[in-house]
């Protein structure tokens, strides 16, 4: 199976002049693209693709990337709604959220009918994949399955998250969800066998099908076979494809914070759908298998709202299907042992000697308050391990520990100062300490890089901007953290 890249000849005509009052608003300005995700994946590839052709249909200075993952989505979401109402922050997050805003999820700090719609890129249809590894080649076979069958997810509250567990409620499926995987770790988790499958975005799983890696299980809207209304048997499960379906329409949303003028607004929807029509920006979607078919900002919205209009059955089923604990524990325990290259690590849990594995994409490791590797530990150092007691093993979702790392380290120093220089696209900055002037690396693997708060890339760090520099000392400096601010 092979995805082209289509647009409507409606999306097309909708794109309107540029208001006389607001032509030249973002000339020479920055405009943050807030991504509600971490680098990587189907969010990730269409933002940065759309924010660079916006960059020049703006006019702007520059468009910074802004990755802001967790809670499904709801941290990017929470972040662009109480952002400066100027015009000059924009982004892109999850149709999950409107499960969420339906259910009154906790943590919810925004209203989606309150969203300036910029426009959206595309319909995505969904489509639940088998790992070609696994056990199970088709839809019949996961029905069949005597025991729970391991799906990924993001984190609770996305769409994968939610959609998935809908499904497997309203197709009677014995699925055992494992959220928390970012950007393509859920497919690097199913080429290692860890997970079987997964329910996701039919353009962001396209690249790990078309590889031979991953069949299709069962799709939702679009074309896709088999579709997913061929399993559905009770008028529940017809009920729970169709909203499914239904929302499939409202792919790669991107949005303003409420308050923007309304000027500005018609400006960024204007430079939105001359990007859809770009025949470069086509050109290029179509050669990263990132489907188009886009609508204004004032559709978007009327489909949003439609959306968010649903029957107290609807939502009733909703909530049945996503009454869904994921339960951890933390325990105080030192580490009484270490294999596979620090994956396993045998502490002393709740039910006493317990094995558990460290995952190098979801398990977050600290050694005395900073970030570190697994390969930092060692048997002996005090540890909270925190992680879902039902797993088998279990997997941690973080490990913090006090003591000496094994390795020996040199000196870290630690300076907050401007960025006085940069360089090799942001991969030398030069900065000032107290021995003068001196220039550093960041390393796009080793160096954690944030930006207030946020993980960053090192193209976003600009000449001025404040941060706070650790480094081991020595001739050649590797930064060990850059947290940078741009107040």
């Amino acid at each position: 199976m092979r995805l082209h890249t289509i647009i409507g000849a409606a999306a097309i005509a909708s794109a309107a002049a540029v208001s006389v009052e607001a032509q030249g608003f973002f000339e020479g300005k920055n405009v943050t693209y807030i991504i509600a995700t971490n680098p990587g994946g189907g969010y990730d590839a269409y933002g940065r693709l759309i924010g660079q052709y916006l960059e020049e249909e703006l006019g702007a200075r520059r468009v910074i990337f802004k990755n802001l993952p967790g809670a499904g989505h709801i941290i990017g979401a929470n972040t662009l709604f109480a952002s400066d109402p100027d015009g000059l922050t924009i982004g892109t997050f999850n149709t999950g959220l409107i499960y969420a805003q339906i259910l009154g999820r906790e943590g919810i700090q925004f209203d989606l009918s309150e969203f300036e719609w910029i426009g959206k890129a595309s319909s995505d249809p969904r489509v639940m994949v088998l790992a070609e590894t696994s056990d199970y080649a088709s839809f019949e076979d996961l029905r069949n399955a005597s025991e729970p069958v391991r799906f990924a997810s993001t984190g609770v509250g996305s769409a994968s998250f939610t959609e998935t567990n809908m499904l497997a409620d309203a197709l009677d499926l014995n699925i055992e969800l494992i959220p928390g995987y970012q950007g393509n770790d859920a497919e690097m988790a199913m080429l290692r066998s860890e997970i079987v499958g997964q329910v996701g975005s039919l353009s962001s799983l396209a690249p790990f099908i078309d590889a031979g890696n991953a069949t299709i299980a069962m799709g939702i809207g679009g074309d896709v076979t088999p579709k997913a209304l061929e399993f559905a048997e009770t008028d529940k499960a017809r009920s729970i494809v169709s909203l499914i379906e239904a929302l499939s329409s409202l792919g790669r949303l991107t949005a303003a914070p409420p308050g923007v003028p309304d000027e500005v607004v018609e400006e960024l929807r204007d430079a939105y759908m001359s990007v859809m029509e770009n025949p470069e920006f086509l050109s290029e979607a179509e050669r990263l298998g990132l489907p188009i078919e886009a609508a204004r900002g004032d559709e978007v919205q009327g489909l949003v709202e439609a959306a968010m209009r649903q029957s107290p059955e609807t939502i009733e089923i909703i909530a049945a299907a996503l009454n869904v604990e994921v339960p951890t524990v933390t325990v105080a325990s030192d580490i009484l042992a270490l294999a596979d290259r620090n994956k396993e690590i045998t502490f002393m849990g709740e039910a006493g000697e317990t094995m558990g594995e460290v995952s190098g994409s979801r398990t977050l490791v600290t050694v005395n308050g900073a970030e570190a590797e697994r390969g930092d530990l060692a048997v002996g150092m005090n540890c909270e391990f925190t992680y879902d007691p039902a797993g088998s093993p279990p997997e941690f979702t973080a490990v913090a520990c006090t003591g000496e790392v094994m390795a020996a380290a040199a000196e870290v120093m630690m300076f907050k100062t401007g960025i006085m220089g940069l360089a090799d696209g942001g991969k030398e900055v030069t900065f000032m300490t107290d021995a003068g002037e001196k220039m550093g690396e960041i390393s796009g693997s080793r160096t954690a890089l944030t930006i207030d708060g946020a993980e960053a890339e090192r193209g976003a760090l600009t000449v001025g901007m404040t941060c706070d520099f650790s480094y081991e000392d020595g001739e050649e400096i590797e930064f060990k953290v850059v947290a940078c601010s741009t107040n």
